[in-house]
């Protein structure tokens, strides 16, 4: 089976996410093309697309080949419709010469006595509103492909965690649930792993790791707000999902340095955090702060590290995000690598590219870098 995905704002680290899903639920696949915001993966096995698009964050549409039974684009997508929509037709098409293509399949079925309506797509929400995903007419053509629509990105859904939660803290900045998704996938650790967040600040990647099928799950932070934001989250989430039961263990206010005093020793799978990344920033801070706010940060991932070894499983996993800010004169950097290193983990490479991968919006002054490391024997 051929299977597009259209990724999302950061395609590579879309892409990733997608690789290390796959990983972990060992599907045998192939990266057939990458073309722009898309990729098609060819699979040995039918996948549930509906139930990949709620693992994955940062995947906007899953669509499957839709296989040529005409010379032209157009009567393959007419003659699908024709056989698949009862009653009027409303469709949608997106890609190269969309517009073209969809007047020219809009005439062919028009002749043939059909009702039709075409549905110019502005956004995901077109889709969702005129429930093309349900009626099967939302098409993508890429490279002279069909790929009808089997899932997309629940935007409502995602809007309603990061927004309407009621432990949120905007002064500290907040991890988007796309990202904590992606960062989890990223783990590629099993649906039985123990993991942690050692900075759960409002519990967001806790949150999604038990909408994700996560049942172990220890979150901790040196902040008693942030404490009490995540138990708070954790009990709306059950309350607005009460078919996620997974156990998260929250500890009292801990400090990362002392986290085998809490945590079993050997017991952790996978470590996915957002750590604190220092003051909020504005854009105008001299060289010299940000000189000391690095070298706080730089002690304090150290430390971090150090005491991450002590509660991981051999060969666990860290997804870690290093922040970099965003001046003037260019990026400023936490120069940390090389204590990570000494500390025992080695980075895994992300994508052929780099190691890491940076996700940044315009304007935001701080960058956030995703590292994976993996704690040497």
């Amino acid at each position: 089976m051929q299977y597009l995905f259209e990724l999302g704002k950061n395609p590579t680290l879309s892409r990733t996410e997608i690789e290390h899903v796959f990983l972990r639920d060992t599907v045998s696949h192939t990266i057939t093309a990458n073309i722009n915001a898309y990729i098609t993966i060819s699979t040995e096995k039918r996948i549930s697309c509906p139930s990949l698009m709620s693992e994955l964050g940062g995947t906007i549409k899953i669509g499957r080949e839709l296989p040529s039974t005409a010379q032209s684009v157009e009567k393959t997508l007419s003659s699908y419709l024709a056989k698949t929509q009862k009653g009027k037709i409303t469709f949608s098409l997106s890609g190269k010469d969309a517009k073209k293509i969809a007047l020219a399949t809009k005439k062919l079925l028009k002749h043939d006595g059909r009702s039709v309506r075409y549905v110019e797509i502005k956004n995901t929400a077109t889709i969702l509103h005129n429930n093309l995903v349900e009626k099967q007419s939302d098409c993508v053509i890429v490279d002279d492909t069909l790929f009808v629509t089997q899932a997309i990105q629940p935007i409502e859904d995602l809007g309603k965690r990061d927004f309407e939660r009621p432990g949120r803290d905007s002064k500290s900045g907040m991890l988007p649930p796309k990202l904590a998704k992606m960062m989890i996938n990223i783990s590629a650790a099993q649906k039985d792993a123990t993991i942690l967040d050692p900075f759960c600040g409002s519990g967001t990647i806790a949150t999604e790791a038990i909408l994700m099928g996560y049942s172990k799950i220890f979150a901790t932070d040196i902040s008693e707000k942030a404490i009490d934001d995540t138990k708070k989250n954790i009990s709306w989430l059950h309350k607005e999902y009460p078919e996620n039961t997974g156990n998260i263990e929250i500890c009292k206010k801990t400090d990362v340095a002392a986290l085998a005093q809490h945590i079993p020793e050997n017991s952790v799978d996978a470590i996915i955090t957002e750590p604190y990344m220092g003051k909020p920033l504005f854009g105008n801070e001299p060289i010299e702060f940000l000189s000391g706010q690095n070298d706080y940060l730089t002690t304090l991932y150290s430390s971090a590290f150090a005491s991450f070894k002590k509660v991981l499983k051999k060969d666990g996993i860290v997804v870690f995000i290093i922040p970099q800010f965003n001046t003037k004169n260019g990026w400023v950097y936490i120069n940390c690598l090389d204590q990570i290193k000494k500390a025992g983990f080695t980075p895994t490479p992300l994508s052929t590219k780099s190691e890491s991968i940076l996700y940044h919006r315009p304007n935001q002054h701080v960058g956030r870098r995703i590292w994976r490391f993996r704690l040497n024997d």
